[in-house]
């Protein structure tokens, strides 16, 4: 059964205040794609929702009034393109004069699909996998895992250490996508004389899932354990060099979940390396390469920090802004699972998980990843412009997700430009 979610006094003003103009529309990824992609019109679904469950008018006259709930599991199938549209950049956010979270509306909306069991398959997996605990158990991650440790043990790392000042968190996708750059990370952490430790076992999958795809269970459950295991050891400071949406999450949204304080801060490896630079612990070789940073939405549009990597970039390389950059940057397409909704990475993680994924889907939802692999594609472009116009020969960014949708970009226009983590160019350029 569909279950539409609550309203708070947030949730409300985005659900009253719209006045449908459509400012919102330049500033979308997937507008440029399909102009019925547009954040208003894919926040219209849930809106009308709303009405149908809320509004004394909608129970009354209902589509008459623009107030309708799907009927049949074929609607919301077609919702559900609607809703895998959005990366949830929060650029609509920042640029409506009303100040409508247009992208806060589709979580929900992926939210009411999600209570109906309509969802992606491969981040339902993953989202499951990781609420459940059962990632920790599996042999392929366990192995991964183990290897890994013989890698991070040779570099001399502390692992478990109670009452170490920093904490970097690692999880399952830190090691499946950034391996190298957890091991430059932990190089750097060591040449600066930090206090730190790492944990004997992967933090999540990549926590919360949950929060992706719809579903507050997991997403809760993920986050209590990152938090009961950072509490167990009692750093100042837990870090990640995830610059997704991981970071927002445990820095803002956990608080509010868990509904308490916590005895560490969050910080992303960015605003650590910015603060090293400020001690004169970070000693940095100057290259003449030209460099540009991509930020990341969720690191710079949802948590603000848009100065610390560029002040760390400055310091040793030939920098140069995009055209579009820190509130006004521009998405790279790929956030919020999208970038999962391709055949290759059903493939490559079901590799992992020893399941084949891709032959669970039914003829329907492969239809839906082909057709999400087509928009995504072209999504991409619009970056990859701005990227051409910066004339830089490096693009450095912080999120998993945007380091393989900006590599992917280049590939598929023409760009001559290397994708790098941030972490990764520093390590390079140590004294």
């Amino acid at each position: 059964m569909l279950t539409v979610p609550k309203l708070n006094s947030v949730t409300l003003h985005y659900f009253e205040n719209c006045v449908g103009c459509a400012a919102c529309a330049p500033s979308c990824p997937y507008f440029y794609v399909d102009e019925r992609y547009s954040p208003v019109e894919k926040a219209e679904f849930l809106r009308e929702m709303l009405r149908a469950k809320y509004t004394l008018a909608g129970r009354l006259f209902g589509r008459f009034v623009g107030a309708r709930m799907p009927k049949s599991e074929d609607e919301m199938w077609k919702i559900l393109e609607f809703a895998y549209r959005c990366t949830n950049c929060g650029h609509c956010y920042v640029t409506c004069p009303f100040g409508i979270d247009s992208g806060a509306m589709v979580r929900l909306l992926r939210q009411a699909l999600y209570s109906t069991g309509i969802a992606p398959t491969l981040m339902k997996q993953f989202a499951g996998f990781e609420g459940s605990g059962q990632y920790l158990q599996h042999p392929s991650v366990k192995a991964m895992w183990e290897a890994f440790m013989t890698e991070v043990a040779k570099l001399g790392a502390p692992v478990d250490k109670k009452g170490a000042r920093v904490l970097l968190m690692i999880s399952v996708m830190d090691v499946v996508l950034l391996k190298d750059t957890v091991l430059n990370t932990i190089k750097i952490l060591k040449k600066v004389g930090e206090d730190f430790t790492i944990p004997s076992r992967p933090l999540g999958v990549r926590p919360p899932i949950g929060a992706v795809v719809g579903d507050p269970a997991a997403q809760k459950t993920a986050i209590e354990d990152v938090v009961k295991y950072a509490e167990s050891i009692s750093p100042q400071i837990l870090v990640t060099i995830d610059g997704g949406f991981v970071y927002p999450n445990l820095r803002f949204e956990a608080t509010n979940l868990l509904r308490r304080k916590f005895s560490f801060k969050v910080y992303h490896i960015t605003e650590l390396l910015a603060e090293y630079l400020r001690e004169g612990k970070l000693k940095l070789k100057k290259t003449g390469a030209k460099v540009t940073w991509h930020d990341p939405c969720q690191l710079g549009r949802r948590a603000g920090v848009f100065e610390e990597p560029r002040e760390v970039l400055k310091a040793f390389t030939d920098y140069r802004d995009l055209p579009h950059n820190r509130a006004n940057s521009l998405c790279c397409g790929g956030g919020d699972g999208i970038n999962c909704l391709t055949k290759e990475m059903h493939m490559a993680m079901g590799k992992l998980l020893g399941m084949d994924i891709w032959g669970m889907l039914s003829a329907r939802e492969k239809e839906f990843v082909e057709k999400s692999e087509d928009a995504y594609k072209k999504a991409i472009r619009r970056k990859m412009d701005d990227v051409k116009k910066s004339g830089a020969e490096v693009v450095v960014t912080a999120c998993p997700v945007g380091i393989e949708t900006i590599r992917l970009g280049t590939q598929l226009y023409g760009v001559n430009a290397k994708v790098v983590h941030i972490v990764d160019l520093v390590a390079e350029a140590l004294e």
